[in-house]
Parts: C-alpha cells; structure tokens; sequence
C-alpha cells in the first residue's frame, strides 16, 4: 500500500486520467467478474482513509508537515478527479445522500404538480361532444376541408394551411362521428394523401363525384 500512494504523490495531477484508468484495467484484467464500481469505491474508500489520517496529524507533532501539506493537496486533486467521474455517488456521507434524495423527490414531486395543471389546463379547453354527421355524408365533409385548402385570399395567399394532411384527418376523427360512429382515420388516409399535388397512385383516391355535392364560392362584395 505505501509502494501504491508514493506512486500517487509521485504522479502530475494531469495524468490523473491515465492513472486511473491504468490500474482499472489491470484490475478487471485480474478479476474476469469484476466491476468499475467495486474499484472505484475501494480506491476511494483508501484516497479518502488516508487523507483522513494526514488532516488529522498534529503539525506540531508532526516532524514533517510541509510534506503532509503537499500530500493532503495532492490528495485532494485526486478526489476531485474521482468526483468527477463518480457516477455511484462514493462521495456523499449517509446524510447527505438522504438529502439529495429528498431534494430530488421534492423536485419530481412539483413537476408532477406542473404537469397536472397543464393536463387540467388542456382537459379544459377539450369537449367530449363531437359534430355528428348523417349517415354515409362524411365524404361530403371531406371534400369540404379539400376545397378550404385551395382558397386563396386577394393576394393570392391560401386562408388555411396546414404543413401535413394529417391535422385534417385528426381533426375529423377527434370532433366529429359520422351516425355517431367514429371515422377512423386509417379510412380518412385514402382522400388524404401526404402531397395533395402527386398522389400516389393505388394508395389515394378523389372524393366520388356524388359526394362532391358543395362549393364554396366566394360572396359578392358589399359596396
């Protein structure tokens, strides 16, 4: 052991790395079941035993204190190296992890709060009544919300735009039934094709002639 810390305190705190992960290896090379968390508790468990027994030398008693300062620095260049790479948490006392423990589950605890406003929020602003439809007409619907998408405004800009298809098709299927049964949206796919301008042949279909029943027109202009 006295042979291990003098090649410690021998080594440049830059090569705190290269020391590691040196002796971690040669570790799991002679223990085929060996852990990284069983190493590194147990260097830490020494790096801390003898830093320990150095602060807690007399300096008067002590015959050689500015070496014991030297050492302790080092030392303490060690544990934060291994602070920064301890993912076991080997640093904190009984306490203090019961502390962070505490302080995490608060933490979980008022975002759980948060989300549970957002979910009453959203919860609000939903209804549970949808739009029926008659019976064998929501294909009228359809090719209504087709038709929206190809008004343009004076300057020429569309009125309604939507970056994909489906917010059509999900709007359909939330807010509306048809003879109050759902209309699923696997059934809304066919007359929903992804680029409304290339279609893919087989997969989508227009909206039968006899559903397309409506137009939408524009009003005259009141002078």
């Amino acid at each position: 052991m006295k042979h291990f810390f003098l090649r410690i305190f021998a080594i440049d705190a830059s090569r705190w790395p290269e020391f590691y992960n040196r002796h971690l290896t040669y570790y799991l090379d002679k223990n085929t079941d060996g852990k990284e968390e069983f190493f590194f508790k147990k260097l830490w468990s020494l790096i801390e035993t003898r830093l320990k027994t150095l602060v807690e030398k007399d300096i008067y008693e002590s015959k050689n204190h500015v070496r014991d300062q030297q050492e302790i620095e080092h030392l303490k260049s060690f544990t934060e190296f291994l602070t920064s790479i301890d993912k076991w948490n080997s640093n904190e006392t009984e306490e203090a992890i019961k502390v962070r423990l505490l302080t995490e589950n608060q933490g979980l605890q008022n975002q759980l709060i948060e989300r549970d406003k957002e979910i009453k929020l959203f919860r609000s602003k939903e209804t549970t009544d949808k739009i029926n439809i008659h019976k064998d007409s929501y294909l009228i619907l359809v090719d209504l919300f087709l038709k929206l998408q190809e008004l343009k405004l004076d300057d020429d800009k569309e009125l309604v735009f939507a970056r994909t298809q489906a917010v059509w098709m999900k709007m359909i299927n939330n807010y509306f039934t048809e003879d109050h049964k759902e209309i699923k949206i696997e059934t809304l796919k066919r007359y929903f094709p992804a680029d409304k301008n290339k279609p893919t042949m087989g997969k989508h279909s227009p909206v039968p002639a006899d559903k397309r029943i409506f137009n939408i027109v524009p009003a005259k202009r009141r002078s």
